[in-house]
């Protein structure tokens, strides 16, 4: 079992990686996306910039649970996370996203808060974290 025991623990990886965030339509089409700006902005919860987002701010607007997968570089630790997202195109989510310097020169047309329930290590595979 690891030791993790919050997004804390991942934030190094978390914030350096390249994540795969998967969605879902109403009626069960899945959509994945890359994304390259991603902030622990707590114990619990992720910080995601909506540069290019189509399909998935659909999807967001009527199912909000989330399935996000990341790993190292040499590809021998990775992790899943599940989550329920928030949406914002105003007030202080929006604002962190338009004042990252890694958003420089792109669309951020929204901030997407993901509030965390589950990590699952992909290597063992095994639940680590469960709120």
């Amino acid at each position: 079992m690891s030791n993790i025991q919050s997004l804390l623990d991942l934030k190094s990886l978390l914030e350096s990686s390249i994540l795969a965030l998967a969605t879902s339509s109403p009626d069960g089409h899945p959509n994945c996306v890359a994304i390259g700006c991603i902030k622990v902005v707590s114990p619990s919860q992720l910080l995601i910039t909506d540069n290019f987002f189509n399909k998935t701010a659909s999807n967001l607007a009527s199912n909000p649970f989330v399935s996000l997968a990341f790993w190292s570089s040499d590809g021998e630790t990775g992790y899943q996370i599940k989550g329920k997202a928030s949406y914002f195109t105003s007030g202080p989510w929006k604002q962190a996203v338009d004042e990252d310097p890694n958003n420089k020169n792109l669309a951020h047309k929204a901030a997407v808060l993901v509030t965390v329930t589950e990590i699952w290590d992909l290597a063992t595979p095994a639940l680590i974290f469960k709120k």
